[in-house]
C-alpha cells in the first residue's frame, strides 16, 4: 500500500509541475438539453479541442428541475458554459451574465434572443451559398428560388443571399411572411412563382408549423426543397446540409479556447458559421420530381468538389 500511494503522490507532483496540465486548466461546464447521441459526440469533439476541464450536466424535464441544475452549475464557479441545444442555452442566458456562454445545436436560434455581452455560439445554417449551389448542382434547371422569410428580421440576410445567388445564375424570390396565420395565403400567391424553395430560420419562420406547410407546398407543387435540418429530408425536402455534431464541438472547442486563452471578449464574436457540414439528399423524393440526368452522380460529384460527407435515405 506505501508503496502504492508513494507512486501515486510522485505521479500527482508530476502532473502538478508540468505547465498547462488539466489541474491548471479552467474549468467548463457543458449543459446538455437532453440525453442525445448528436450532442454526446458534439461534448467528445469540444472536449478533444479545449484546453479546459470538461464537466457534463444532463438537464432533466421540468422547470424546477431545470432551475436546481443551473444553480449547481452556477455554484461550480465555471470559467465558461457550453449550452448545448434550446433548453440549456436559454437557461445558461438566464442564469449568468458574467460567465462566457457558447450555444450550440440550437435551431432558429434567433427567436430564442440569444443576445448578451457574454454570450456567443454557432449557428446551424449559413449565408445559403452552399445551399444555393448544391440545388443548382443537382437541379440545373431551376432558376427562381423561392425564400419565405419574415423581412422585418431578415432582410439583410436574404439581400446578402440575393448576391450569392446571382453568383450561383440563380435569382432569388423572397416571400414575406409576418405572422404564421398568413402561411397558407403567402404561399397561394408564391404559386407558379418559383421553381425551388429554401427553407431557413427567423424568428416567423422559425415555427414548425410553418415549416410543415412549407414542405407540403413544395410537395404539392413538385419543387425541389432545401431544408434547414436533416429531419426535413424524408418529409419533402430533397436535400440539406447540416453541420457534422463531433465537428460542431471541435469548432466550439477552438471558440472556447479564443475565450479561455486569447481572453476574447464573447460578445465581440458574431455567431458563427458552421464548418464540417454534412449533405443529406432524399433519392425517392428525386425520383418523385422527375430529376433530370443523374441525380446521384451530380450529387456526389458536388460533395466530393466541397469536401463533404452524403447521407442518403430512399
Amino acid at each position: 500500500m506505501l508503496r502504492g500511494s508513494a507512486l501515486s503522490l510522485a505521479c500527482l507532483a508530476l502532473v502538478a509541475a508540468i505547465p498547462g496540465e488539466a489541474a491548471e486548466r479552467p474549468k467548463v461546464i457543458v449543459v446538455k438539453s437532453a440525453a442525445l447521441g448528436p450532442y454526446a459526440q458534439v461534448v467528445a469533439g469540444f472536449s478533444a479541442e479545449a484546453r479546459a476541464t470538461v464537466e457534463e450536466v444532463t438537464l432533466q424535464d421540468g422547470a424546477e428541475a431545470v432551475e436546481k441544475a443551473f444553480k449547481q452549475v452556477a455554484q461550480a464557479k465555471p470559467a465558461l458554459v457550453l449550452a448545448i441545444g434550446p433548453a440549456a442555452a436559454v437557461g445558461a442566458r438566464r442564469q449568468f451574465s458574467d460567465v462566457p456562454v457558447v450555444f450550440v445545436m440550437v435551431p432558429y436560434f434567433q427567436k430564442y434572443e440569444l443576445d448578451g455581452q457574454n454570450v456567443t455560439g454557432i449557428a446551424l445554417t449559413s449565408d445559403l451559398s452552399l445551399e444555393l449551389a448544391a440545388l443548382k448542382a443537382s437541379q440545373p434547371q431551376v432558376k427562381r428560388v423561392g425564400v419565405v422569410a419574415d423581412l422585418r428580421y431578415s432582410k439583410k440576410y436574404l439581400d446578402d443571399a440575393a448576391t450569392v445567388a446571382q453568383g450561383a445564375g440563380l435569382s432569388l424570390a423572397p416571400i414575406d411572411l409576418d405572422s404564421p396565420q398568413k402561411v397558407d395565403r403567402v404561399l397561394s400567391g408564391a404559386k407558379g412563382k418559383v421553381d425551388a424553395l429554401v427553407i431557413i430560420s427567423d424568428k416567423t419562420v422559425g415555427n414548425a408549423a410553418v415549416v410543415d406547410r412549407l414542405l407540403a407546398f413544395a410537395q404539392a407543387e413538385k419543387l425541389p426543397a432545401v431544408g434547414l435540418v436533416p429531419s426535413q429530408v424524408g418529409r419533402g425536402a430533397l436535400l440539406a446540409l447540416s453541420p457534422a455534431p463531433l465537428a460542431i464541438g471541435q469548432q466550439a472547442g477552438r471558440l472556447a479556447n479564443r475565450i479561455l486563452v486569447e481572453k476574447v471578449d464573447p460578445g465581440a464574436l458574431a455567431v458563427a458559421n458552421p464548418e464540417g457540414v454534412e449533405l443529406h439528399v432524399d433519392l425517392s423524393q428525386a425520383e418523385r420530381l422527375g430529376a433530370k440526368g443523374n441525380f446521384a452522380a451530380d450529387v456526389l460529384r458536388f460533395a466530393a468538389q466541397r469536401g463533404l460527407a452524403v447521407k442518403a435515405v430512399q
